[in-house]
Order: C-alpha cells, then sequence, then structure tokens
C-alpha cells in the first residue's frame, strides 16, 4: 500500500490542454468583464469610500488614521491606481484630519474637493476584479489536479457565474481579498506541510502574511493551521525536505521538530510583512505630518475577552507589532460582539446561530446545491462500483479523502465560527468558503467523463461497461446545471448584490427577509436617478418626494434633491419638524426594516406611547409659537435644547410608525430590489401615522427600563 504524500494543489500527472486553457481564459475573461461592468452600473457601496480613502492616504502620507480596522493589503491594492492618478487629497491641517475623523476625511477625499468619484470607484474596483480573478485561478487548479481538467472547467463555470463572487468581486472592500487568501493559504500549507522546498516556504509565507493582512477574521487561519498540522502529523507519509539535495524526514518525533522550525521561521517572516506594509513604524500616525488634535481612541475599544485584551497590552507596551494593526484587530472584536441586524421580520443585536445558515439557503443560487448533490453522488457512485480509490485524483494519491483535507478544515472551522459570530451584517461573511464549495463540486463532472482506474499497470474506465441510464441522466443534469447558472448570472446583471434564490420568490422579496450588506448597501444611488428621470411625474415636485437612505454618498451629488426622512448614517440638523404630504417615498430597502433607526425594530406599544407623547410636545410647541409675541432667541439654551432632541426623537419615531405601514404593503415600484417606491396620498397618511398600528407588539423590558431612564433624564 502507497501512503506517499499526495500533491494537492499542481497535477502531476495530466498535461495542461491548450483547448483547456483557452476555456479558462475565456471564463475569467467573461468573470471581470460581468463584474466591472455591473459595478459601474452602482454607486459607492456600503464602506468603499473610506476603504479607498485609507489606501491612498497609506500610499500618499504613510499615515494610518484612516480605517485601521480593515484590511492593509487590501485598502493598499485598490487606493494604488487611485494614487498613481494622483487624485486631490484634503489638506493636512483640515479639522477632521487632525481630530482622526475618518469617516469626515473620506467624505471630503471623495465628495468635497473636487475628485471624480465614478472614475476612482473604477479604478479601485478593478484592482479587486484582480484578486476574483487570482481566486478564480486558484479554484480551477485545485479542482483539476483532485478531479481532472473537466472538473476544474465546471467548477471555474460557477465560479464565473456566481452572482456573491461577481458583487463582492468588483467591490472595493477587504472580502475578497480574504476569501483568495483564505483559500490559498491552506492550499500552500496543506503543501508545505508535505513538501519543503523554498518555492513552498515562500507561497506558505506569502499566504499567511495576505489573509492576516486582508482582513482581521484571518487569525481563524491559526486554528486552521493547526488542525491541518494535526492530521498531518497522524498521516505516516514521509515529510519530503528538497533545500539543496532532497531526503525524507520519518518518524513523528523529527517530522514535528521540522514542523515547529517552519512554524518559527513563518511567524517572525509574516510579523516582517506586517512591520513592512505599516512603514515599520510603531505609531499610527505619522509625525511628519505634525501633531493631532487628539490621542488614538483606545478607550474605544473594549476587547471582551480579558485573554486577549491582556495579550494586546502586552504588545503594546512592548510595540511587538504596528499599533494600527494592535488598533485594527481591536476595534474589530469590540464592535463584533454587539451590532444591529435583521433576519425575516426580526431585530437583534447579537445575532442568531441561524443567521450565516440561512444567507446561505436564500442567497446561494439553486444550481450551486445541485452541482454539490450531483459531485456526491459522483464520488459514492464511482467509488463504490469501481474502486477508485487509487485513480480519484490527479496526483495518483490512494486516498482522496486525505487530499480533500484541506478544504474540509476551512469549511469546518470557518463555519464554527461564523455559526458562534455575533456579526451578522451580511452574507458577504461567508465569502471565503465559496470557493471550497465549487472546488468540491467539480467531482460532479465526472458524470461526463469518469475517472480512470489502473488495475495491473493497465488503464480501464469506468464506463467500458454498458452505459447505464442513470450516467445519461446524470449528464444532462451537469451540463444543466452549468448552462442554468450562467443564464441566472445573465438575468441577475447588473444588480448581483441584490440576488435572492427562488426559495424567497427571487430578488423582488429580499427586502423582507435581509438587509445591510446582502441587498442594500447605498449602491443603487445612480440607479436611482434614472429612475427618477423615467418618471417625471414623481420627481416634478422635490416638496413631495421623499427619500430614507442607507448609506454614506451624499444623494445631492447625483443630482436627487428630495425631502429627507431619517436615514442612515444621522446626519440631522436642528429643524421644526415639517409635516409629510401625499407623494412619492423612496425608501433604503435596509430603512424600511428599522434595524438601523433609533429607536430600532419593529412597531410595539412603547414606541407608540412615546410618539404619542412627542406628538402632543410638537403640536403644543406649534401652538405656542403661532402667538405674535414668540420669539426663539427668548428661550434659553438648555430649553433649545431639550426641544431640539424632542424634534428630533419626534421624526424618528414618525418615520418608524410610517415604515410600519409600509411593510404591510408591496411597494409601487423597486429601484435594483434596494430602494422602494411607494406613492402615498394623504389618506394613506392619515392611516399611517393617525391610525390604529399597523404592528403593535408588547413593549421588551430592557425598551421599557431604557425609555424610563430616558424619561427621567428629560425631566427639568
Amino acid at each position: 500500500m502507497n501512503d506517499g504524500p499526495p500533491s494537492p494543489a499542481l497535477p502531476s500527472t495530466r498535461r495542461w490542454s491548450p483547448g483547456a486553457n483557452l476555456a479558462v481564459g475565456l471564463l475569467l475573461c467573461c468573470y471581470f468583464a460581468l463584474g466591472l461592468s455591473a459595478a459601474s452600473r452602482k454607486s459607492q457601496a456600503g464602506d468603499e469610500g473610506i476603504h479607498l480613502t485609507g489606501g491612498v492616504y497609506y500610499w500618499a502620507t504613510n499615515d494610518y488614521r484612516v480605517q485601521p480596522a480593515s484590511g492593509n493589503w487590501a485598502q493598499r491594492c485598490c487606493g494604488l491606481p487611485v494614487w498613481l492618478a494622483g487624485y486631490r487629497l484634503s489638506t493636512f491641517d483640515d479639522p477632521n484630519f487632525l481630530a482622526l475623523r475618518e469617516w469626515e476625511v473620506a467624505d471630503a477625499f471623495c465628495y468635497g474637493v473636487g475628485n471624480d468619484i465614478d472614475r476612482m470607484l473604477f479604478l479601485g474596483r478593478a484592482m479587486t476584479g484582480c484578486f476574483g480573478v487570482a481566486l478564480g485561478m486558484i479554484t480551477y487548479v485545485w479542482a483539476r489536479s483532485l478531479f481532472g481538467t473537466l472538473a476544474g472547467l465546471f467548477s471555474l463555470t460557477l465560479y464565473v457565474f456566481s452572482p456573491s463572487l461577481l458583487a463582492h468581486g468588483f467591490l472595493i472592500t477587504a472580502d475578497m481579498a480574504a476569501a483568495l487568501f483564505f483559500t490559498a493559504a491552506v492550499g500552500a500549507l496543506w503543501r508545505l506541510l508535505h513538501r519543503v522546498s523554498l518555492g513552498t516556504i515562500i507561497l506558505a509565507w506569502l499566504a499567511l502574511s495576505g489573509v492576516l493582512l486582508a482582513k482581521f477574521s484571518g487569525v481563524i487561519i491559526v486554528p486552521m493551521g493547526l488542525l491541518l498540522l494535526a492530521v498531518r502529523v497522524c498521516h505516516r507519509a514521509p515529510l519530503v525536505v528538497q533545500l539543496g539535495s532532497q531526503r525524507e524526514v520519518r518518524g513523528r518525533m523529527r517530522q514535528l521538530a521540522a514542523f515547529a522550525a517552519l512554524l518559527l521561521f513563518l511567524t517572525f517572516a509574516t510579523a516582517g510583512t506586517i512591520w513592512a506594509s505599516f512603514g515599520f513604524r510603531y505609531s499610527m500616525l505619522n509625525p511628519a505630518l505634525g501633531p493631532a488634535s487628539r490621542e488614538v481612541a483606545w478607550e474605544d475599544v473594549q476587547v471582551p475577552s480579558r485573554v486577549i485584551s491582556t495579550a494586546l497590552g502586552l504588545a503594546r507596551d512592548k510595540h511587538l507589532l504596528p499599533e494600527a494593526y494592535l488598533f485594527g484587530f481591536a476595534h474589530t472584536l469590540s464592535h463584533a460582539e454587539q451590532r444591529a441586524a435583521f433576519l425575516h421580520g426580526e431585530f437583534r443585536q447579537q445575532g442568531w446561530v441561524s443567521f450565516f445558515p440561512y444567507c446561505l439557503a436564500i442567497k446561494t443560487p439553486l444550481e450551486q446545491f445541485v452541482a454539490l448533490g450531483l459531485s456526491l453522488a459522483a464520488l459514492l457512485y464511482f467509488h463504490r462500483r469501481h474502486d477508485l480509490a487509487a485513480a480519484a485524483s490527479a496526483s495518483g494519491s490512494r486516498h482522496l479523502l486525505y487530499e480533500l483535507v484541506p478544504l474540509i478544515v476551512l469549511l469546518a472551522v470557518y463555519w464554527g465560527f461564523a455559526l458562534t459570530s455575533h456579526l451578522n451584517i451580511g452574507h458577504r461573511h461567508l465569502l471565503p468558503t465559496e470557493p471550497a464549495m465549487l472546488i468540491l463540486a467539480g467531482a460532479a463532472a465526472w458524470w461526463l467523463k469518469p475517472p480512470t482506474t489502473v488495475r495491473d499497470g493497465m488503464e480501464s474506465s469506468a464506463t467500458a461497461s454498458p452505459r447505464r441510464p442513470i450516467v445519461t441522466i446524470m449528464r444532462l443534469l451537469v451540463i444543466g446545471t452549468a448552462l442554468a447558472a450562467a443564464a441566472e448570472a445573465l438575468w441577475a446583471w447588473p444588480h448581483y448584490l441584490a440576488h435572492f434564490n427562488q426559495l424567497v420568490g427571487g430578488p423582488r422579496y429580499g427586502y423582507r427577509h435581509l438587509g445591510d450588506s446582502s441587498l442594500d448597501w447605498s449602491q443603487d444611488l445612480k440607479e436611482l436617478k434614472h429612475w427618477l428621470d423615467a418618471h417625471p411625474d414623481d420627481a416634478r415636485d422635490p416638496g413631495h418626494l421623499y427619500l430614507s437612505f442607507y448609506g454614506g454618498p451624499p444623494p445631492e451629488y447625483y443630482g436627487i434633491h428630495a425631502q429627507r426622512l431619517p436615514s442612515f448614517p444621522d446626519r440631522w440638523q436642528p429643524r421644526f419638524p415639517e409635516p409629510l404630504t401625499g407623494g412619492t417615498y423612496l425608501i433604503s430597502a435596509t430603512m424600511l426594516q428599522c434595524f438601523m433607526l433609533s429607536p430600532p425594530g419593529r412597531w410595539n406599544q412603547g414606541y407608540e406611547d412615546s410618539y404619542q407623547q412627542d406628538r402632543q410636545s410638537v403640536e403644543r410647541f406649534y401652538q405656542v409659537q403661532a402667538h405674535p409675541t414668540f420669539k426663539w432667541q427668548d428661550i434659553d439654551a438648555p430649553s433649545q435644547k431639550m426641544l431640539f432632541d424632542i424634534f428630533h426623537r419626534y421624526e424618528r419615531l414618525r418615520f418608524s410608525r410610517l415604515a410600519s405601514y409600509l411593510r404591510s404593503r408591496e411597494p409601487d415600484d423597486q429601484v435594483g430590489y434596494s430602494i422602494l417606491i411607494y406613492r402615498l396620498t394623504e389618506e394613506d397618511l392619515a392611516k399611517a401615522l393617525d391610525g390604529p398600528p399597523v404592528e403593535n407588539l408588547a413593549e421588551p423590558e430592557w425598551q421599557t427600563e431604557g425609555r424610563r431612564l430616558n424619561h427621567e433624564e428629560q425631566q427639568p
């Protein structure tokens, strides 16, 4: 029995076919063209502005005050072409820059100093697309090495036409970089654990550096690596060392010593890469730019784990890693414990165990589930009937399951963290698991060309026996799955971020199930402008056009002028509440569900009591204001502030009650599936704001106590 080590990433017994190479090139070009053309139709999505600004400032200033909580490499790569293009930065004496107000700095860079944001987004998104192309190539090579050339092409086809990979593969975020480096890292580590050479060491070092500098969730690679090491140590195969001359290391203790030396080297090499990425300087702020008006806000990050908090404190005191890296890691942990989230009509601050499984079920194209089923059926059928343990993979290993270990470990460990995570803000956090699933789905291609088995030195095909009907049926299903995946991706263009499968009725009904980056991430302002231009009756009178928008880009930048309803982020300015009138209401799907609003969640009796109380206060104020002797200047400053607080809260409660009413009816139209259009009459508004509440749930205990304390604070 041969227990020699497999070659999990590069096939050794199959030649590269020119025809397959051409198909791979065409598929990857199709991926890039589909994704970038779709992204060009979209406005800034989510955190793209601050990610892009951070990357440009890293290159231009060697200063890391902007978005240290995201991956350095992802931001640098996306910011590089924008920096080289010479776009204007805000001045370094800007009060927002000096006070470390990173979001305001990003807004100024994107919209305040005359830069062409659409062009900058195009350049940055094209760089993210390069990550996607690289990951697609890895997916093809890995599936090909396991199951053959057709399997590689099948996996790549599913990859190219995956709506999630097309959406997040062309956004200026760290998600695609994380998916690339997670996949590369587990593959590189697995190779290094079997063959130690200069090439495998460098590959593992770069992949580990990439995963730790792409996103702070990259630390999950540590338990993945330890689990891979445990499996490898239990395997009896010798360790091949090819540094100069080739030799084999046998015996577990000797192998463990070799692995310990490799671990020590990788730890120091990766730490060196992190230092290099932050300019070999501990301080987050570049002293050459002058002193800041405030210190780095370490007091604002509260790490829940005492052990991790102690370790971070030690690293800060001893300057073991750059301050920006440590602060970003602490900030990520601090904000991962509690975050507003929405799932199928429910609101929570600490998430659900079922959140990510639910996302997977309704956001994944059904073709991918079919492909995985066909893959499992192929593995069981051909292995059982033809004893293909020796011929299953291109490398000739006798143990296919052993070769699948890195993919299984990636999926198991990552899903273990996902299920226990409180950060339920988007399906995109599952992106690192998708390539592994698509690689495993490649085995479905065995139905098209069954593998061969080697007996007594002779190759024999698994189809040497008369063709069975099940094989023909499965072949048709495999071909149909690939064609259906392509058709669905073309049909969904350009709204890939808002894609939902038919289990929930498609993207039209997605707003009922998820929000935030799973659907509505501020990406459709350009589409909204096109819609308004095509519907002049709705856009004719800005006084009867209302907008509640989720996201950072200013609608006015795209020529959208409407009355602003409560939105996120909350940019409310002190004002007297104006009555709502009949007209066209443009409501972001995330704002409709109110989980990013304060007060959050569905309408309940506590909100109703507060709404009626504040409404009476507003009406009394207008009665007083109507008196001829009234002068706003006669009111003292504390009373003015208290009144504006009431006005602010009243507008949010009024919108929340309106949203409760709107959730009970279908929208009149949709823009990109993320912005819902409602045409409301005065009678509709009377029902929504004056009539009995459509929703009136019991008030949660935490909310009752919070409302009582808030009321006490407002007493004179």
